[in-house]
């Protein structure tokens, strides 16, 4: 079994997209996802400096993904990575690959001077919260996460 991470590319969209139903099926939230895989290969296989989309290859196939992105903290004056997804394929799960890929964005904030690696978990992910854990995350205390779905968008826009 070998392990190789890598820069999504032209031709990962179906095999990404196959990754994000599974997670959301693992979450039970299946019928949310609506991404094609050409909208998702058009945005997560393009270059672009302040994001990326790492694919895990085990034996040759996508097992795994991680999408980031930078955000400008005002606080430091820098900016940050930010994990929007990380995902391992059930039966790729306990191969490594989730660390490595862990593993390389840390290296990415080495190399571009980011201070601060963030993400958010699931209250119930205590598989995700234990790995995390065990490679030296926290949970950062006293702040919520707030979010305003499409219809409370659209209230809030004035366009009801």
């Amino acid at each position: 079994m070998s392990i190789v991470i890598r820069s999504a590319r032209a031709g990962d969209g179906l095999a990404l997209r196959d990754l994000i139903v599974a997670l959301a099926d693992h979450q039970g939230q299946a019928d949310l996802v609506t991404a094609k895989a050409a909208e998702l290969e058009k945005v997560l296989c393009s270059a672009d400096d302040h994001r990326g989309c790492l694919v895990a290859d085990m034996d040759g196939m996508p097992v795994g993904l991680a999408y980031w992105y930078e955000v400008f903290t005002t606080f430091s004056g820098k900016s940050k990575l930010y994990l929007e997804d990380l995902i391992v394929s059930p039966q790729a799960r306990s191969s490594g690959a989730g660390f490595l890929l862990m593993q390389k964005l840390a290296q990415i904030c080495v190399e571009r001077g980011y201070p601060r690696f963030e993400w958010l978990a699931l209250s119930e992910n205590e598989v995700g919260r234990k790995f995390y854990r065990r490679i030296g995350g926290s949970i950062k205390q006293g702040a919520d996460t707030w979010h305003l779905p499409e219809k409370a968008i659209r209230s809030l826009a004035g366009e009801v």
